[in-house]
């Protein structure tokens, strides 16, 4: 895709968004209180086209790469978080299947159109392989946006009588009608989100709806799907948390004018104070965007180029995606502590914004072990992990 082209895709997204947007908007505390996505808001991303945004031109999608993901998912976080969310999840879960899985599973997977889908791709269940595929059984925390999924892709390790070393991993594709989803999200952060628990009972997966994990070779698809999984999902993770807080800066700057000290009777934006460390979050947030489109740039770059990322890169996105993560909190707890005490009660968009960002905050993927990382590979030290590993060759 040139990037004109791309250009065009982005324009049309973030006007999808737009229009999304007062729907999430007046839908969110009906979310919150639900503990998932108002079927409203499912229905306009839906009808926007907006699951489509990662998957592959072949399967029906849009074949946006990561850099309009990037923009594309920070937008819909900074309408509302947990449809942020919601979307990045789908998306990308949805990325993966049309891109990795055989053509036998997405042709039923897509045939009706864009599906809903969720899932954890942190292998706890266990897959054993049994004749045509493969028996799978376990329990999944966090499958966000569960309830209005319609397919579930998650991760298990295979079992294997007798087996040395480390175990085999598989990706595999179900029907949510044949998982169980438990109602275990009573959270107070990115609670209209849905990410509940979910397991399945020894339940046969057909081979041609598994493919192999975390490596899985591309099948089709544009060149963001030769990242390995720490690069292909850094887009959204990155997207999100600077979308919340940019939208808490905002709403701090529309409080301050009528938030008026009890101490001295002055207004909030009257304090130099606080105007000065509003200007000093503003340039922080500005400063994090830009290491994490660069970032994504030299990632896709390498993606389009055929090579694959150094370790030196790997660190680079690990250590971007906890970074930008981190300011996007600190952010969001300056406009959240400046907000007074109106903005504890819930509903509030600073309230909103300041749990939702600090449950992103303690995603495994923004953990402070990949600054550890970073110092590893920088003292000459290149420890290898298989979420980082290259992709198998098709």
């Amino acid at each position: 895709m040139t990037k004109e082209t791309e250009s065009v895709l982005e324009a049309r997204l973030l006007a999808s968004v737009a229009r999304v947007r007062p729907i999430a908007e007046a839908h969110a505390d009906a979310s919150n209180e639900g503990a998932t996505l108002h079927p409203a808001v499912v229905a306009a991303m839906k009808e926007e086209g907006l699951f489509a945004l990662a998957a592959p031109k072949e399967v029906g999608g849009l074949g946006a790469d990561g850099r309009t993901q990037f923009v594309v998912y920070e937008a819909m976080a900074h309408a509302d978080p947990s449809a942020g969310w919601a979307l990045m999840i789908g998306a990308i879960m949805n990325g993966m299947m049309g891109a990795y899985l055989p053509e036998a599973a997405t042709r039923e997977i897509f045939a009706g159109g864009m599906p809903t889908s969720a899932g954890l791709q942190v292998p706890t269940g266990k897959a054993v392989r049994v004749r045509g595929g493969f028996e799978v059984t376990g329990r999944w925390g966090f499958g966000s946006g569960i309830r209005h999924a319609s397919w579930v892709y998650t991760a298990a390790a295979i079992e294997a009588p007798g087996q040395a070393g480390p175990p085999s991993f598989v990706q595999v594709a179900v029907p949510v009608s044949r998982v169980t989803i438990e109602d275990t999200w009573n959270a107070a952060f990115l609670r209209g989100s849905g990410s509940n628990h979910y397991r399945m009972e020894a339940v046969f997966v057909d081979e041609s709806f598994t493919c192999s994990y975390p490596g899985a070779a591309r099948k089709r698809g544009q060149a963001y799907f030769e990242l390995p999984f720490i690069a292909l999902t850094a887009p959204g993770h990155i997207g999100f948390a600077l979308g919340v807080a940019r939208r808490a800066l905002e709403e701090i700057a529309i409080v301050a004018p009528r938030r008026i000290k009890a101490w001295n009777g002055e207004a909030l934006a009257a304090q130099s104070s606080f105007r000065v460390e509003l200007g000093r979050k503003r340039a922080a947030l500005d400063a994090a965007r830009a290491l994490g489109r660069s970032v994504m740039e030299l990632a896709m770059q390498k993606a389009e180029a055929g090579e694959a990322l150094s370790p030196e890169d790997w660190a680079a996105v690990r250590a971007a995606t906890t970074y930008t993560t981190e300011v996007a909190a600190d952010v969001t707890s300056f406009a959240f502590r400046a907000g007074g005490s109106s903005a504890i009660y819930a509903g509030t968009v600073l309230e909103r914004c300041f749990r939702d960002i600090h449950a992103a905050a303690q995603h495994i993927a923004a953990t402070d072990d990949s600054y550890e990382y970073a110092a590893r590979v920088a003292m000459g030290e290149a420890p290898l992990h298989p979420l980082l590993m290259p992709r198998d060759s098709a």
